[in-house]
């Protein structure tokens, strides 16, 4: 399995309750983030710890990535976390943290893939496959923040993706709260 390690962050002029409202309880992904192709919500009477989302993602490259999440850690308006099995299998964390009256998104995302083409092709094209996630990632900022929304992006930045390799000591982005290191 090909092992990938993202951080994303995501800047808005918006306050951080706004921010929140919009992407942890707001409409679905496929309403703001153009490339989630299907979005279904297979607990729709349940909010935050247990939710289970269904999701198709396509990038700019010829494939679709299907994976369910399940929210394992929901803390209003700061972080919530999820668990993902399917293409993407591994763990998925937003934290929401106010930046001056804006906000800032950090979105980690750490995944293996379990599709046999993708594992086979994943040490040759590894580079590839994570310039794919990264446009879907500013996809989604985008989608997120066009002009005249009531979430509005700092239009000057568009650094927001940055890949993290693999590393001896890590840190525990998934415990709430995130930051301890643990020894691997």
């Amino acid at each position: 399995m090909a092992a990938y390690s993202f951080v994303s962050r995501w800047h808005f002029q918006s306050p951080r309750e706004r921010v929140w409202q919009v992407v942890a309880t707001g409409p679905s992904f496929t309403d703001w983030w153009p490339s989630v192709i299907y979005s279904k919500n297979l607990t729709p009477n349940v909010t935050g710890v247990g939710t289970q989302y269904e999701r198709v993602i396509r990038g700019r490259l010829p494939y679709n990535l299907r994976f369910v999440s399940t929210t394992t850690h929901f803390e209003p308006p700061r972080e919530f976390v999820y668990n993902a099995v399917g293409d993407l299998a591994g763990k998925g964390r937003w934290v929401f943290d106010p930046m001056g009256e804006g906000t800032e998104v950090t979105i980690f995302w750490d995944v293996v893939t379990t599709g046999f083409w993708m594992n086979l092709l994943g040490p040759l094209l590894k580079g590839v496959f994570s310039w794919n996630h990264n446009q879907v990632m500013r996809n989604g900022e985008q989608g997120l923040a066009p002009s005249g929304s009531p979430v509005s992006a700092y239009p000057h930045d568009v650094r927001m993706i940055r890949s993290v390799g693999p590393r001896s000591a890590r840190v525990n982005r998934f415990a709430p709260g995130g930051g301890r290191v643990d020894r691997r």
